[in-house]
């Protein structure tokens, strides 16, 4: 999803929830069908990414936000301490439009933190 179609259509979601990654091993050990989607996209095994033969350049924020795009049922946003889409966040929580149930602000530096949601099923919400 694009963070800006998200801004005009938080009302549209719910059921929200916020992951919080420490590393991408621990992010492949709490789904283990995320090294299959991973062989997929990338065409080497997990285990073997880092192997110079693999020429792999992603950061492993790119490596989440793609992965995560193969779940069609559930819509997510990828951020890290200060980018792009943390300030958005941050823009939520100042207008009190969503309460993610932390301080958004205060986010370790090195994690990778994902916006989960299910889009709504309450067909009055898309009428606003």
């Amino acid at each position: 999803m694009i963070i800006t179609d998200f801004k005009t259509n938080f009302h549209m979601y719910e059921n929200m929830a916020i992951w919080e990654i420490a590393s991408l091993d621990d992010f492949f050990k709490s789904h283990e069908m995320l090294k299959e989607i991973f062989e997929k996209e990338y065409k080497c095994s997990f285990e073997n990414h880092k192997e110079p033969t693999a020429n792999f350049v992603d950061s492993d924020i790119e490596v989440v936000h793609k992965l995560l795009d193969y779940f069609g049922d559930k819509y997510f946003i990828v951020f890290s301490n200060n980018n792009p889409e943390h300030a958005l966040m941050k823009e939520f929580q100042d207008k009190k439009t969503i309460n993610f149930g932390m301080d958004i602000y205060v986010l370790h530096p090195n994690k990778i933190y994902v916006l989960e949601m299910d889009k709504t099923k309450d067909l009055q919400k898309y009428d606003n």
